[in-house]
């Protein structure tokens, strides 16, 4: 399914974008990311259902692993701090074992603990996506930093309308996968495009 999403929707999206891009046609930029937000969104959830809730789950049968909180209720987010600590457990407790408390144990103040784990999850997902894309350019470091200001508005929005607020849930999904993720996907296949010389394709 995620495939027939790649290839039917996405990849032709992606490929008429490339001339608007170019061209530096802010409307059409706009439009094609909203086209692609719709497919971007329904194959990140059907990534997460295969690897978190089935590939996961099916690996700790086999391995008789019992502690199976691969991911807890993150779509209810009210603040982009909470989805982070939900969405992705084995990741989020590896950071917080290895990364943050010894430097809270080191007497790093913890809001800077919290920095320098975004600091080395930006620079992962840097390299997780630059790599295999031959893109190594910096959208992915700067996307995952970016959500650090996102955290505190998000926060203090909480804060002011109650935990849980649907606004701070509907900020987090907007801005987060409406439109962050089609525009990360957006500028590192037009980066592609680049380095390997592919023609533009207009509509």
């Amino acid at each position: 399914m995620m495939y027939i999403l790649s290839e039917q929707y996405a990849k032709p999206t992606l490929a008429n974008s490339i001339k608007a891009l170019e061209d530096k046609d802010l409307v059409t930029i706009v439009e094609r990311v909203l086209k692609l937000s719709t497919t971007a969104v329904v194959i990140w959830l059907l990534m997460f259902y295969a690897l978190f809730h089935a590939f996961l789950n099916a690996l700790a049968e086999v391995l008789r692993f019992g502690d199976r909180t691969f991911y807890l209720a993150w779509w209810n987010s009210g603040n982009l701090a909470t989805y982070w600590r939900l969405w992705n457990r084995p990741v989020y407790l590896f950071f917080k074992r290895h990364v943050y408390i010894p430097a809270v144990q080191r007497g790093v103040p913890p809001a800077l603990c919290q920095l320098l784990v975004f600091f080395v999850s930006a620079l992962l997902h840097e390299v997780l996506v630059g790599i295999p894309t031959h893109s190594i350019t910096g959208f992915a470091f700067f996307g995952m930093l970016g959500q650090i200001p996102l955290i505190a508005a998000t926060h203090a929005i909480e804060k002011w309308r109650g935990k849980g607020t649907s606004l701070g849930n509907t900020i987090f999904w907007i801005v987060f996968c409406v439109v962050g993720q089609p525009t990360i996907a957006l500028l590192y296949y037009y980066q592609w495009t680049a380095t390997h010389k592919i023609t533009s394709s207009t509509t």
